[in-house]
């Protein structure tokens, strides 16, 4: 399994932390490596769960999550770095797949928050 460790800005470090559930919210502060179809269901389910609870629509969310899907992005070139849409083209799935993501690689995550 790949570990990848990913520095972070505090806005984005920030914006990880609150979508990750309690769990990984605890590793992400210890360092612990996190696995990387966990991280990116954690992210997608975040992005897509006013979907999934029917109160808005796909085109609203992907229009107004930018910031979330950028981080999405980022944090998926580090595993597929010629495809950083590997996940987004997964979101509208996600609700019809009930909770289960397509991830060809086994990877884990380590993050970092840079100084800046």
């Amino acid at each position: 399994m790949q570990i990848y460790e990913v520095v972070l800005n505090s806005r984005q470090y920030a914006m990880l932390k609150g979508m990750l559930i309690f769990d990984r919210k605890k590793d992400l502060l210890r360092k612990v490596p996190i696995e990387g179809s966990a991280l990116f269901y954690d992210i997608m389910y975040e992005i897509y769960s006013p979907v999934i609870d029917g109160w808005s629509t796909p085109e609203f969310v992907l229009k107004e999550s930018t910031e979330a899907i950028d981080l999405l992005r980022f944090i998926t070139q580090k595993v597929f770095p010629d495809n950083e849409n590997y996940f987004v083209r997964q979101l509208t799935e996600l609700s019809k797949r009930k909770s289960k993501i397509k991830c060809e690689k086994e990877c884990a995550f380590i993050f970092h928050k840079s100084n800046n």
